[in-house]
């Protein structure tokens, strides 16, 4: 049972019970005065029963509330959810009315993460204040007595719901408290499910099923090595002449352009290359776009092993700076060279995109390409297994899938 504070017949406030409320009634408006904050809000109704006189009784409409005094504790519920906890500062206004949502003013408040300008118009309830009015049709001055009930409805968000109370307390009807705070206000009824045999505070949610990833979308086709493209077929004297294998002229006719090599001399590709001119002209180590050298050149004679003859074999020492390798031979006796390069070719399994290939080198590490409508970035090239790892962003769902491709065994 609810007691409040009433007007003695000095005017003068006092306690009938220790019930820390006082209600009273100045000039055809009853004033509710609370010791901890109501949490009521313009607008919100409340019943009034069992007081005398007569006319304190009945179903009243919150007018006003007092906003709170410069530095006390409040806390605040705004519209999109949020609550702020802190100190109240200031606003423009001593109190808020029924028309506070559409108020242009703002009020000030102090939290642990700085000073915040809050919108009234973007509040949804208030804690805080300890007054609040309500306008009646009575114009006596007088104060309250009896044994009073007191019920409140709170309208927030366009519903209503009724707060009973006989001690002097109201349930809020708040948001849910964010993560790590306790779900209970000091007055909220607990509402507990049965689950599974246990009391639980909420009830399990429905199970999500994850969707599986998608296909990694790619097969390894190729990991082949690559002939070196440049070989020695003939010289004069101590100077070398590479075919470029790239370069043959007449075409159709197995023949290849021949390049005149200096030893020691670097040598880039030819850019404005024509049939029959060399595909290699000199340059300086300077150059960014140097392509090949000749360290060393020598001419010995070699036992064929199939005939059995003796035959001149001219052997050079290559350095190919577009190679992460060290110098190596070249010489005439070989048919083809090797020198660390790879051709790799990778080709789409997605339903809509099988067939699809791409291309790249061994030193294509870092690099990204784009097929099957997906995103894919080579992660490593192992030349020891012939095998690639990628790193592909999936779609449906959106992922990042990683794997390693490796030559598959018919």
């Amino acid at each position: 049972m609810v007691s409040f504070l009433s007007d003695d017949s000095d005017g003068e406030r006092v306690s009938l019970v220790t019930s820390g409320l006082m209600l009273s009634q100045e000039s055809g408006t009853i004033i509710l005065e609370t010791k901890t904050p109501h949490g009521l809000m313009p607008g919100d109704i409340v019943v009034i029963n069992g007081a005398t006189p007569e006319f304190f009784n009945g179903n009243f409409t919150v007018e006003t509330i007092l906003l709170p005094e410069s530095n006390s504790e409040a806390r605040l519920l705004l519209s999109d959810g949020n609550s702020i906890s802190g100190r109240f500062k200031q606003s423009g206004s001593l109190e808020l009315d029924r028309k506070w949502r559409s108020q242009s003013g703002s009020l000030s408040f102090r939290t642990d993460e700085g000073d915040q300008e809050v919108r009234i118009a973007g509040l949804e309830q208030l804690w805080g204040s300890t007054t609040f009015t309500m306008a009646t049709n009575s114009s006596s001055d007088e104060e309250a007595e009896g044994d009073i009930g007191l019920i409140a409805y709170q309208v927030r968000g366009g519903s209503i719901r009724q707060i009973e109370s006989t001690s002097g307390g109201k349930w809020v009807d708040a948001t849910s408290p964010k993560k790590g705070d306790p779900i209970y206000d000091l007055f909220t009824p607990p509402v507990l499910y049965v689950v599974n045999g246990r009391l639980e505070t909420s009830l399990p949610e429905a199970a999500i099923i994850a969707k599986p990833p998608e296909a990694f979308g790619l097969r390894l086709a190729a990991f082949e090595k690559v002939p070196y493209r440049f070989r020695i077929r003939s010289w004069i004297g101590e100077t070398p002449y590479l075919e470029d294998l790239r370069r043959e002229f007449p075409a159709g006719s197995g023949r290849f352009v021949r390049n005149r090599l200096e030893l020691r001399v670097p040598y880039k590709e030819n850019p404005n290359y024509k049939p029959g001119s060399p595909s290699l002209i000199p340059t300086n180590v300077e150059d960014t776009n140097k392509m090949v050298m000749v360290n060393y050149f020598a001419v010995q004679q070699v036992r064929d092993p199939r005939t059995g003859g003796v035959r001149s074999v001219g052997r050079a020492m290559v350095k190919d700076f577009r190679l992460s390798v060290k110098p190596f031979e070249i010489n005439s006796f070989m048919e083809e060279t090797y020198a660390g390069q790879y051709q790799i070719s990778v080709e789409s399994t997605l339903k809509d995109f099988v067939g699809e290939k791409f291309n790249f080198e061994e030193n294509a590490t870092g690099s990204q390409f784009h097929l099957g409508q997906r995103d894919y970035k080579i992660l490593e090239i192992d030349l020891i297994k012939s095998q690639v790892n990628l790193e592909k962003q999936a779609i449906d769902p959106p992922e990042l899938q990683r794997e390693w491709l490796n030559l598959s065994v018919d």
